[in-house]
């Protein structure tokens, strides 16, 4: 995957942090059990393995608009602890949608849909998001924070896809590496 996210997002881009604190809603024969995913969870399934120190980053263009899917170009990436490249995604196992959008010079509210789909991970999350951008910065959208809701499932672990909510958030921008 690395290769092909590098060759197919070869224009000027910034990374930013990202952060997932999701709770799946997993039916069983005796009730409904809550899981946690996090960062690090999101980390495991997309590199296939513990990655010790290691970050992910959510890399766009630094002008990013909306393309005729309705995605604004952008990919995750996980880096170890010295900051090499593990694997970036490419468009079929991540892609950030925004198909509604309101915005002025420094502030962007956005209908998001995450969709991911790597490892044992599947999720397809929604929620208006508040993006907030320098006028110094590098570009991007800027820092943001999404209150999600939708599916999300964990091969192996869930019952198919089940109902899923939480937060996803990301740092201020900085060109990317």
């Amino acid at each position: 995957m690395a290769i092909l996210g590098c060759v197919a997002n070869s224009t000027a881009q910034v990374q930013q942090s990202i952060n997932f604190t999701l709770t799946i809603y997993d039916q069983s024969d005796t009730g409904v059990r809550t899981l946690r995913v996090s960062t690090k969870d999101v980390i495991q399934n997309l590199a296939g393995d513990n990655v010790p120190g290691g970050k992910l980053w959510l890399v766009m263009p630094n002008d990013p608009s909306v393309d005729g899917n309705g995605t604004i170009g952008a990919f995750l990436r996980v880096t170890d602890s010295h900051g090499n490249v593990i694997v970036d995604t490419t468009t079929d196992t991540f892609n950030i949608y925004q198909t509604s959008f309101s915005q002025t010079s420094t502030r962007t509210y956005a209908w998001n849909q995450f969709s991911l789909a790597f490892g044992g991970l599947g999720a397809e999350l929604y929620g208006t998001a508040t993006w907030s951008k320098s006028a110094r910065g590098p570009g991007g959208q800027g820092s943001f924070h999404c209150s999600v809701s939708g599916h999300c499932g964990l091969g192996g672990i869930t019952d198919g896809e089940q109902p899923c909510t939480g937060s996803i958030g990301g740092g201020a921008p900085r060109p990317s590496s």
